[in-house]
């Protein structure tokens, strides 16, 4: 696995925003990992430089999107329920049913999508960043700090406290079905003890 890892200076330089809020996220970025640099994946995005991770349009969600899209729905069921009433067509009422179990279904991930962020900067910093057009300030953060995170596997253990490495406990934290804030076993580990 080292063969495949480089050392990564947490620094951010993005081409679109000001001298003053690269600056402003390097420094957010050293304190949350708690590290100048660090070693991750070699083939892990650059989002600190600008590259976008793939992502699925759900994990891309933001709020207003979630909000538009329930308005959306709630008016496509209000006008199949009242075209229903109209002309005696039930199938219409049918249609307003699915369309609105297709889009509880679309707004609960993409609530879900919404509170996995797991990393959010100040509110100043989250300010300046939508003034210099950034629409999801949170997102983008929580991207950097991933980019900056070390590969710790796909365990339920939490062994790293966050005052002794912060990367690291924040990347065990990621990975965990239930995050906790600071070094936990699994329930399947406590049970045996």
């Amino acid at each position: 696995m080292a063969d495949h890892e480089e050392e990564r200076t947490v620094e951010v330089d993005l081409p679109t925003l000001s001298a003053d809020a690269n600056h402003r996220l390097t420094v957010a970025l050293r304190n949350t990992i708690g590290a100048d640099t660090v070693r991750v994946p070699a083939d892990r995005p650059h989002p600190s430089h600008g590259e976008r991770p793939r992502r699925n349009p759900l994990e891309r969600m933001t709020t207003l999107k979630a909000i538009s899209l329930g308005l959306v729905s709630v008016a496509l069921c209000v006008g199949l329920v009242i075209a229903t009433a109209l002309s005696s067509e039930w199938v219409l009422t049918a249609l307003a049913f699915v369309a609105l179990l297709v889009t509880l279904c679309l707004v609960t991930a993409s609530i879900i999508a919404l509170s996995s962020v797991p990393e959010y900067p100040d509110s100043g910093l989250v300010a300046l960043l939508a003034e210099e057009g950034i629409s999801d300030p949170e997102v983008r953060f929580s991207e950097m700090v991933t980019e900056f995170t070390p590969e710790v596997g796909d365990h339920e253990e939490r062994h790293t406290s966050p005052q002794d490495d912060p990367a690291r406990a924040i990347a065990e934290q990621q990975g965990a079905l239930t995050a906790t804030s600071g070094p936990s076993a699994s329930g399947a580990d406590s049970e045996d003890a």
